[in-house]
């Protein structure tokens, strides 16, 4: 028997063999018998024997976890894919003077992926799709005027806890934090302009979340000196901004532009990303150059 005739035959019992939606499948014992090369006579009386003397082929299949009940219900409900993997295997190797090529050729046509698999194969079967589960949204921030007015809560009651004793450094980064959301509010009110420009700190704390320390390998002043750095593309426009308490000329960038935003984004994560970024900066000759510009300057 060849391949061919197998599959004639797999068209003429197509009808009496069936996937359920899992996946798993199960031919009528009349189906069963024409892959095995046997008659359905031959299968029926071996299942039946499960109830007084049980065959050969109805241990082995007890042996594989069925019981004689369940080989009983599959003269009418129909024999499942594992069992008619067993069946199979019985007539291949296992019924003596019964065995037949046909199993023997079918069981080496699904040994390598299975019955169930081979089946599904045969009847056409795919895995339903699942639906994807729905994304929960974005994070988004609170609007400006109500981060503003929890910031100056904040300041009133750390300043109650403390009566109005404040460490400097946590004083400035209030004060800093504040006019930098005023100056965002203002930004927004300002219909006539779409443009946002905003300091690198302003951005990774505002547009990014992200809390950028006043001291330490990773603090704000390091920041900026890293996207002038290994980013100098991104701006060279310069505003007098109050920068602890100061005066100072510091870069503000173009947020509105897509291309700066996305730009600055990946330079501030690869800034928190780097174990030592003031030895980056250092290998980098960042303040070398700093140290030169203040001696032109005198």
């Amino acid at each position: 028997m060849s391949q061919i005739e197998v599959a004639q035959i797999i068209e003429q019992i197509k009808q009496e063999i069936e996937v359920d939606a899992s996946g798993k499948a199960k031919a009528s014992l009349r189906a069963t018998a024409r892959l095995a090369g046997v008659s359905d006579k031959a299968i029926g009386k071996a299942l039946e024997s499960a109830n007084l003397e049980p065959s050969k082929l109805a241990v082995m299949l007890m042996e594989q976890g069925f019981d004689s009940a369940n080989l009983n219900l599959w003269r009418t409900d129909g024999i499942p894919d594992i069992a008619i993997a067993i069946i199979l295997e019985y007539y291949a190797f296992e019924a003596g003077r019964y065995c037949n090529p046909q199993a023997r050729l079918v069981c080496r046509s699904f040994n390598t992926i299975g019955i169930r698999a081979w089946i599904q194969e045969k009847l056409g079967w795919t895995k339903p799709q699942t639906q994807q589960p729905e994304q929960p949204p974005a994070p988004a921030l609170p609007p400006v005027e109500q981060r503003l007015q929890t910031l100056v809560e904040s300041m009133k009651t750390l300043a109650d806890l403390t009566g109005g004793k404040l460490n400097p450094y946590i004083e400035q980064h209030f004060k800093d934090f504040a006019a930098n959301l005023l100056a965002e509010h203002n930004r927004q009110a300002l219909c006539a302009t779409s443009e946002k420009w905003m300091g690198v700190v302003n951005f990774a704390e505002i547009e990014l979340g992200k809390k950028v320390p006043l001291h330490g390998s990773h603090y704000r002043g390091h920041l900026g000196t890293w996207v002038r750095t290994f980013y100098p593309h991104l701006s060279d426009r310069q505003e007098n901004r109050l920068v602890n308490g100061t005066q100072q000329s510091v870069y503000i960038y173009a947020c509105h532009d897509s291309a700066i935003a996305k730009g600055l984004t990946k330079a501030i994560e690869e800034f928190f990303a780097h174990p030592n970024p003031t030895a980056a900066l250092r290998q980098a000759g960042a303040f070398t150059n700093k140290k030169s510009m203040r001696l032109v300057k005198k």
